[in-house]
């Protein structure tokens, strides 16, 4: 962490950075320390230290723009909910800084809408340690904002999968386990459980399936016969803010669960070709996709 802090200091205190200079001296070229450095005059925090803070980031940040925060408009953060004390999550409209782009001279984004986690910086004027802090162990910064309300300034972040050291696709399902319940603590927990190792394979999750996201339904086949066409198809991957899909209206074959508690084992050799569970409404019963 020192060394990383008194990296920044080392930058921010020579003499090769000049805001008038078109060529950054250390690159020799415009990077993105120049293209960030030509932009200080057009947004500010209010605060000299977070704004300072933020600025030392984005003067290291020669050739790899993640090293880089970003002043993060509140009103660019919407869906904001309280989860925690001092702690809240939110879409973020812009997404997060990827690389300039030289011909429309902007930064290209990726992630709009993503969900990032807000929280409260106690100390402004501590703001590298607690930055350093947090960077180290669970989280990807993306910036600060302010509360116009409260007055309190936050840190943007994701959390960051101790795993890949990225946020992978079981931080994606996760973010979303509060959107769906299957109504069924040990169904919940196991298709949880099957999302949280899917860290790099997507096929590996199964997923809680709306019984309305499924027609034709042969209502006279026996119940381990069924068969019915799934009008979302399968995840293959994360796009954006949504998983991209295929096989759209897919015949699927449905199979009843009958012991919700030992799902594991009763479909231990089915498990691995299942897309998910859904609850038959009028039955009450739960069923293997």
């Amino acid at each position: 962490m020192s060394s990383f802090i008194d990296g920044i200091r080392k930058i921010t205190n020579s003499s090769h950075i000049n805001p008038d200079e078109k060529i950054c001296k250390t690159c020799n070229y415009k990077c993105c320390t120049k293209r960030f450095q030509q932009n200080f005059k057009s947004w500010t925090s209010d605060n000299n230290y977070i704004d300072k803070f933020i600025q030392d980031t984005q003067l290291s940040a020669h050739r790899d723009v993640k090293k880089a925060l970003e002043w993060i408009p509140y009103n660019k953060l919407y869906n904001i909910k309280h989860i925690e004390e001092n702690c809240y999550v939110a879409n973020w409209i812009d997404g997060n800084i990827l690389c300039w782009d030289r011909k429309n001279q902007i930064w290209i984004r990726r992630d709009q809408k993503m969900i990032v986690k807000l929280k409260k910086l106690n100390n402004p004027k501590a703001i590298t340690l607690e930055f350093m802090d947090e960077i180290k162990i669970d989280y990807v910064f993306y910036g600060i904002t302010h509360d116009p309300e409260t007055k309190d300034y936050m840190m943007v972040l994701n959390e960051r999968c101790k795993k890949c050291n990225i946020v992978c696709n079981a931080i994606h399902f996760q973010q979303n386990f509060k959107n769906w319940t299957s109504g069924n603590n040990d169904i919940d927990k196991f298709i949880q459980d099957t999302q949280l190792s899917a860290h790099e394979k997507v096929k590996n999750a199964l997923e809680w399936i709306s019984y309305n996201r499924l027609y034709n339904i042969n209502e006279y086949m026996s119940e381990n016969n069924r068969v019915a066409n799934w009008i979302d198809g399968n995840m293959i991957s994360w796009n954006n803010q949504n998983w991209k899909r295929e096989g759209q209206n897919i015949i699927v074959k449905l199979k009843q669960i009958n012991d919700s508690k030992n799902i594991v084992l009763e479909f231990k050799d089915e498990i691995n070709k299942a897309y998910g569970v859904t609850q038959d409404p009028k039955t009450k019963n739960y069923i293997m996709v």
